[in-house]
């Protein structure tokens, strides 16, 4: 077997990738943009952003809190914003209690849901409703996990793909696209 026998078989998932984004993007941008708005008119109203993600999408949440924390590179004060534990066993509060404790009417709650079966992502998504919170959700185009819970206010961000990888992947561009366009908001663009 040759070296380049793989090569077009390897190919194929960033192909089918590129494409989903190039026929998403206007959406995406458009969605992406909402969603850096909300958060911005929240952390400069004394408001916070609750992150949360369902199985792999929880590192994205903590991703996203961290960025938002730090910066992308640009100095400017840390925003107000964690990431919830989901729990690993029966001790620790789920995260419906984590919503619950730490939720206040007009903070976000920026949740990714890779569109696994997620009773508590789901209940703690409607305890934020409940609470008034801002839902800002990266969810698959098919949106079936938490994208019911979602009020005409709200900004759903519909990640391109059917596949948990794929909807990782342009969940993980997304959020960072989400941050850059989050210190533009705060600082202006980069170099004016």
């Amino acid at each position: 077997m040759s070296e380049a026998s793989f090569q077009p078989y390897l190919q194929q998932p960033f192909l089918e990738m590129a494409d989903l984004l190039y026929q998403s993007s206007d959406r995406l941008a458009q969605q992406l943009n909402f969603a850096a708005q909300a958060i911005v008119h929240t952390v400069t109203t004394g408001g916070k952003v609750i992150c949360a993600g369902d199985a792999e999408a929880g590192w994205l949440a903590q991703q996203a809190a961290g960025v938002l924390v730090r910066g992308r590179g640009r100095e400017r004060p840390p925003l107000s914003a964690l990431a919830l534990s989901n729990p690993t066993h029966e001790l620790q509060p789920t995260l419906a209690q984590q919503v619950q404790a730490l939720g206040h009417p007009g903070d976000v709650w920026l949740v990714f849901s890779l569109e696994t079966d997620s009773p508590d992502l789901v209940a703690a998504t409607e305890v934020a409703r409940d609470l008034d919170l801002i839902l800002v959700a990266f969810t698959g185009e098919a949106a079936a996990v938490v994208g019911p819970l979602l009020r005409d206010t709200d900004v759903w961000v519909p990640v391109p793909g059917t596949q948990t990888a794929q909807l990782f992947a342009m969940a993980w561009m997304g959020l960072h696209g989400l941050c850059a366009a989050v210190d533009t908001y705060l600082l202006g663009e980069q170099g004016s």
